[in-house]
């Protein structure tokens, strides 16, 4: 089940242009475009007449022509042109998704329009402010975008999961400070003597460093993970803040787009750290897209499971998610009574 009140990124913006662009969300397929003023258009992908997917037609102007029988629709969803015949049914229209473009994501409102709220649209500002230097990558991952959340909020497979990459044994072995509200879920570590990573070790020149990660999700499927690297052992020395950002958007019950970014407040001119952070937070995520996807496939809700004291963190995000799912059912039963 699927909160539907809440944004979501459908794609980066510099994905749409004036093409058709096709996305499925929260189980639903979605066709997208821009508008030649530049505005972007978010429809039900699925041509009122036989259902064939709209983004398999072509734009005429501003308008989608379906591709199996002609049928155009605007901007607002409605049919305007029926080749077959003169009169366009009152029904003949698609579904029209509000859409808004903050940070250099395009998201999409899923649910009632009546309670659209565009202050609701979560803050990543960080992914597009010049104070910053970085990259923002899609991938999309077949696993519940929950079990995406419970990966980034028990950071302790860094050390098993990221070997080759961004490994440590010292974050398994170091337990978190954890915190929360009705908003957000904090997770925190800070490690001593930690062997460094490549991005790091190539800014700072250590083999070993002090480094404090905290993490913050929020909903829907918003974690930020702040990383501030040290000098071991209070030596002298700059410190590094890296900023890590990834927004998960469900594609269906059991697979889900990942928006991931990778950013730092220092050194924003170096073109060539920027390349190599890239790579590294892409290489990071395929490692958990791996293990993330082999336990979808390998998860029965009937088969035994232990808990440990670190998925704390989950279980209350995945509280506050039931929470809000739980919400908008009985506004549905209520208003089917």
């Amino acid at each position: 089940m699927f909160i539907r009140n809440a944004w979501y990124v459908a794609a980066l913006s510099a994905e749409i242009t004036h093409a058709l662009f096709a996305r499925t969300m929260l189980g639903d397929p979605v066709v997208l475009f821009r508008r030649s003023d530049g505005e972007v258009t978010a429809l039900d992908d699925r041509c009122a007449h036989r259902q064939v997917p709209l983004s398999m037609g072509r734009l005429k102007g501003d308008e989608i022509e379906c591709g199996y029988h002609g049928l155009r629709f605007d901007g607002t969803g409605q049919c305007v042109y029926i080749p077959s015949q003169a009169t366009i049914p009152t029904r003949a229209c698609v579904k029209r998704y509000p859409a808004r473009e903050r940070h250099g994501f395009v998201w999409l409102w899923m649910g009632d329009p009546a309670l659209l709220d565009e202050a609701a649209i979560p803050d990543h500002s960080i992914c597009a402010s010049p104070e910053f230097a970085g990259q923002v990558q899609y991938i999309h991952i077949g696993t519940d975008y929950r079990l995406g959340v419970d990966n980034l909020l028990d950071l302790s497979h860094i050390a098993f999961v990221h070997q080759s990459t961004i490994g440590s044994d010292a974050i398994a072995t170091t337990p978190p400070v954890f915190t929360s509200n009705d908003h957000e879920v904090r997770v925190s570590r800070t490690t001593h003597g930690e062997r460094n990573s490549p991005l790091l070790h190539k800014l700072m020149k250590l083999e070993f460093i002090d480094r404090t990660q905290e993490m913050v999700f929020w909903p829907v499927g918003n974690v930020r993970i702040e990383t501030i690297a040290r000098p071991p052992g209070g030596a002298q020395g700059p410190a590094f803040r890296l900023y890590t950002t990834t927004i998960f958007t469900p594609e269906t019950e059991k697979s889900c787009h990942a928006f991931l970014g990778l950013h730092r407040d220092f050194l924003i001119d170096n073109a060539e750290l920027t390349e190599m952070a890239g790579k590294q937070i892409y290489s990071t995520i395929q490692e958990d897209k791996v293990v993330t996807e082999a336990q979808q496939n390998n998860w029965r809700e009937d088969a035994p499971i232990v808990h440990l004291v670190v998925d704390q963190p989950s279980f209350v995000a995945r509280a506050m998610l039931d929470r809000l799912v739980a919400a908008e059912q009985s506004v549905d039963v209520a208003q089917a009574k």
